[in-house]
């Protein structure tokens, strides 16, 4: 019977370390990972209180595109996760301000 508790207890103990080693390794490899264009949209998105959309249309300012054309763009972006280059340089002109909020990406 004493056999049998300690064996629970290794056993026990065998799974909690491996746990814990999972957790640590998904937790670098999910570090690891750099924030993509989308990652930062749905963080300014958060942050500002905007949906996604309003951030593509805040992207277009300047640039010449059509409301027709940022419809589309937003489609694909929903339907892909293309990201049109106005929204990129948006996202990229934009970037450290983002980073330097204590809010996660993903």
């Amino acid at each position: 019977m004493l056999g049998t508790s300690f064996e629970s207890i290794c056993a026990l103990l065998a799974v909690g370390l491996l746990l814990q080693i999972l957790h640590r390794l998904d937790a670098k490899l999910f570090k690891a990972q750099p924030a993509s264009v989308t990652d930062y949209l749905f963080k300014m998105a958060r942050v500002t209180g905007k949906s996604e959309y309003e951030i593509f249309l805040k992207a277009a300012e300047g640039w010449p595109v059509t409301a027709p054309m940022i419809e589309r763009d937003f489609k694909e972006y929903l339907l892909h996760e293309t990201v049109p280059y106005y929204v990129n340089d948006f996202v990229r002109k934009n970037k450290a301000h983002v980073d330097a909020l204590r809010f996660p990406l993903h």
